[in-house]
């Protein structure tokens, strides 16, 4: 896939032929980005109707959320866009859908990588010489729950059980089995157990009640049990899926552990001497 660039610009009047360039739009195989300018938006706004402005402005903002970025930062009004998400069919959706109101240029290839450099230089070029704040990579790859779940295992399998399906004959009064990612014991049981808090609903309140009845039996056994879930916080847009995390979250039984603090738990258990249970 070829870099290609095109300039968006907001037509005051049509009919003139009239436009202003407000945003640009860079892809390539690796990295995309997306970014407008809100000074000209504001001069903008002195020429077009309250309607028409809304229409433009939601126009702009709808790019950044329906191609929502893996990662953001409130610091930085550029977003990054989903590699090979952007195609050349939705732009000409785009322009249809706002009556010429926004309008995209034939996108137009480069024999250049697209990077923060280059971006802010064509963004100076073609849009304005306005600063455009630090720029996220969409060529930085982005870890999928897999990996951090795979990730989370590799580095426990020296202290416990991984993959590991915890039956009656390790937890008394087990009435099904339970597997979970990483299991050990130092006499007392530690357990870790990793969530996609984004899934879908039932499957994840299913994983979630597994891992519950499996950490009520452990610490029937042994009040010293630890137990552990890693998952970070879905979007408060998804209630149900918020609040499953919210009340994990306030659990007595369960210690919950964002994905970028995993370590804290692979240290708790060489601290603690934990090892793997003894298997026939």
């Amino acid at each position: 896939m070829k870099s290609f660039y095109t300039i968006v610009s907001i037509s005051p009047k049509p009919q003139l032929n009239e436009k202003l360039n407000v945003g640009l739009l860079c892809v390539s195989e690796e990295a995309s980005f997306f970014e407008y300018s809100n000074t000209k938006l504001n001069v903008l706004k002195k020429l077009i109707s309250p309607e028409a402005f809304k229409l433009a402005q939601a126009t702009l903002n709808g790019i950044k959320e329906t191609i929502h970025p893996k990662k953001k930062s409130k610091s930085t009004p550029l977003f990054e866009i989903e590699k090979n998400r952007v195609q050349e069919s939705y732009i000409a959706y785009l322009s249809r859908y706002n009556n010429n109101l926004v309008q995209f240029t034939e996108p137009k290839t480069i024999d250049l990588e697209i990077n923060s450099a280059v971006y802010q230089k064509l963004f100076e070029k073609y849009i304005f010489k306005e600063k455009v704040q630090q720029l996220i990579y969409a060529d930085l790859p982005v870890e999928s729950f897999t990996s951090k779940r795979n990730h989370f295992r590799n580095a426990a399998k020296q202290y416990a059980n991984v993959n590991y399906r915890v039956t009656s004959e390790v937890v008394n009064d087990l009435i099904a089995p339970v597997k979970v990612d990483v299991f050990g014991k130092n006499g007392a049981f530690v357990a870790g157990q990793t969530f996609d808090f984004s899934k879908n609903i039932d499957a994840l309140t299913s994983e979630v009640t597994s891992y519950m009845y499996l950490s009520e039996h452990t610490h029937k056994m042994d009040q010293e049990t630890k137990s552990y879930a890693l998952g970070n916080e879905p979007s408060k847009k998804d209630k149900l899926n918020h609040l499953v995390w919210k009340n994990l979250h306030k659990s007595s039984l369960i210690e919950l552990v964002p994905f970028d603090e995993s370590e804290r738990i692979i240290e708790y258990m060489k601290q603690k001497g934990v090892e793997p249970i003894e298997t026939k």
